[in-house]
């Protein structure tokens, strides 16, 4: 349960992002880039606090670790989005498509990296 309240706040921010990005005029693909950045440090920090609980402090090996896993699942993410958008899905159904498929990559790849911590769903 955990992993889905965080991925919602992620997503709540990634939406924010966008949208206010758009707002000021930026084009949509540059703020889904800007945002997904963003909500990457923002999730890492969540997922170990939260969903699986991680001993000790956080370190710059572990939050690369988590970078390096998301990789794929970002790139599935905006993939998923820009083809989304090709077949004119409205902004936020493109991004809940990406953002649906990238939170089940995720979460099979982040266990790995917090070793110590069981997952709190």
């Amino acid at each position: 349960m955990r992993f889905i309240i965080v991925g919602g706040l992620g997503f709540g921010l990634d939406a924010a992002l966008v949208f206010g990005l758009l707002h000021l005029g930026f084009n949509v693909y540059v703020c889904r880039v800007v945002s997904l950045c963003a909500v990457l440090g923002f999730t890492y920090l969540l997922n170990r606090m939260a969903t699986f609980v991680a001993a000790g402090p956080p370190s710059w090996r572990e939050f690369l670790a988590y970078v390096v896993a998301s990789l794929l699942a970002l790139g599935v993410n905006y993939g998923v989005f820009v083809g989304a958008l090709w077949l004119h899905a409205p902004v936020l159904l493109a991004m809940m498509a990406g953002t649906g498929l990238a939170a089940v990559l995720n979460f099979l790849s982040y266990g790995r990296i917090f070793k110590a911590a069981k997952p709190h769903l």
